[in-house]
């Protein structure tokens, strides 16, 4: 049997392509809206029995393999890899020198993180490294299944290690693992020192990491590996190749700003969280994500940074028709911190994740006092453009109730006001941070 048919054997064409399309099932086949062209009927359809797919909008079908090289622009070899991975299927070793630059950049990376796994588990250094993680609670079983590992430190250890295996040093430094010295010609490792979290594109291969200082006098708490051929930070999801199924099975993505904190609600039960890596939440992201599920939950940080970052999600989101809760987490706290000490008070708050419009009204009343005549006027001013925003008018006549009896204002008064009051955005703490939000897509300000 081929490696090509073994795959397929393997593998369920309905669950590859349920992976980037929204499939129901439609009597003996399934159906859904056409990945490759516009449209609001779906037309695209999947036959099980067949192990086909074919669109009648714009005439596009094939295999498994047609569907993976069209849908992520790639050639053949690197669709089998990619499914090979997903089948358990072993093909036999690539020549360096023949393998397409995308598949000899993961395959750069994937040997990285066996390098850095080693040295956390078979090194004096990994001790401390390994220490870490048992102050923060993060469990052996968890650790494996993350491929967390450790960049011993060294200036050019890993560089060694992989031109031993035959790569050249052009794409070494473009896999994005070490860094050219300004004073001359050389190159040393990019991440020396520190612990290693491997950040895998939705397929599970390794495509970039991050690596955490454990020393304090490092200047940077985290480095990332740089954008490259494999790695565009504004489109990959940190841990999304792990929670896929599992978002699907709750319904609902819950997105949280760095790995420690992913990993933390992983290791506690949370299996439909995802995070985003060094960047807010992009476009791309809630795109990626409206493929498994309209059910956003935001967990970030309650500093500043995170309740900005928390508002720009809403806008996105919500201009993508998701459905969008809050956890809305103790000031000083972030997700990993609060389940780590306290599970059961995580579990308290993460039952009473607030509404869009609760969690506007949460702050408005945190931020001023509705004793005071000027406390009121500011605190319409906070909650009236987003009510002006709920296109329900039940829903809107809520909220207006809700406002009137908080701040003892009569209701007509604060319709009136209502009315002349205009569309806005949802509030972000820096005006040169909002965004408009006309047409469903986010545009910045000139």
């Amino acid at each position: 049997m081929s490696n090509t048919d073994e795959i397929k054997s393997k593998l369920d064409i309905v669950d590859v392509i349920n992976e980037y399309v929204k499939l129901q099932q439609a009597g003996q086949n399934w159906k859904g809206l056409c990945p490759f062209h516009n449209e609001k009927t779906p037309s695209f359809m999947v036959s099980q029995e067949r192990q086909f797919w074919h669109c009648f909008g714009c005439g596009e079908g094939g295999d498994i393999f047609t569907f993976i090289m069209k849908i992520e622009g790639i050639e053949f070899k690197e669709a089998l890899k990619i499914l090979a991975k997903k089948a358990g299927v072993e093909l036999q070793s690539i020549n360096p020198q023949t393998a397409t630059l995308k598949n000899k950049l993961i395959d750069i990376n994937e040997l990285a993180k066996k390098f850095y796994i080693y040295f956390l588990n078979n090194s004096k250094e990994g001790l401390k490294a390994k220490e870490y993680l048992k102050k923060r609670k993060i469990q052996e079983k968890t650790i494996q299944n993350f491929s967390i590992g450790y960049a011993p430190n060294s200036w050019d250890k890993l560089l060694t290690f992989l031109k031993s295996k035959k790569y050249s040093l052009k794409d070494i430094f473009d896999a994005g693992l070490i860094v050219k010295r300004k004073t001359n010609d050389g190159y040393y490792d990019r991440f020396r020192g520190r612990l290693i979290f491997p950040i895998n594109n939705i397929h599970g291969q390794t495509v970039a990491f991050s690596a955490r200082a454990l020393n304090k006098e490092d200047s940077a708490k985290y480095i990332n590996s740089p954008q490259s051929l494999i790695y565009n930070k504004s489109v990959i999801l940190y841990g999304l190749d792990k929670a896929k199924q599992e978002i699907r099975k709750k319904k609902s993505v819950i997105l949280v700003e760095g790995q420690m904190d992913l990993i933390s609600l992983h290791q506690n039960g949370y299996q439909n969280t995802v995070a985003v890596s060094g960047t807010a939440l992009t476009q791309e992201q809630i795109n990626i994500l409206k493929r498994y599920t309209d059910n956003l939950i935001l967990a970030y940080d309650a500093d500043i940074a995170g309740q900005n970052a928390v508002k720009k999600g809403i806008n996105l989101a919500i201009a993508s028709e998701m459905n969008v809760k809050i956890i809305s987490l103790p000031p000083g706290k972030d997700p990993d911190e609060l389940i780590s000490q306290d599970p059961q008070k995580w579990k308290g708050i993460f039952q009473k994740k607030l509404s869009v419009l609760d969690y506007y009204f949460k702050e408005a009343f945190e931020k001023y006092s509705p004793e005071t005549i000027e406390g009121k006027k500011n605190i319409s001013k906070f909650l009236l453009p987003v009510i002006k925003r709920i296109p329900d008018p039940i829903e809107q006549d809520y909220y207006l109730e809700k406002l009137s009896n908080l701040i003892k204002i009569n209701e007509e008064t604060l319709k009136n006001v209502l009315k002349q009051t205009k569309i806005s955005d949802f509030h972000i703490q820096k005006e040169k941070d909002k965004a408009i939000i006309k047409n469903k897509k986010i545009i910045k300000p000139e």
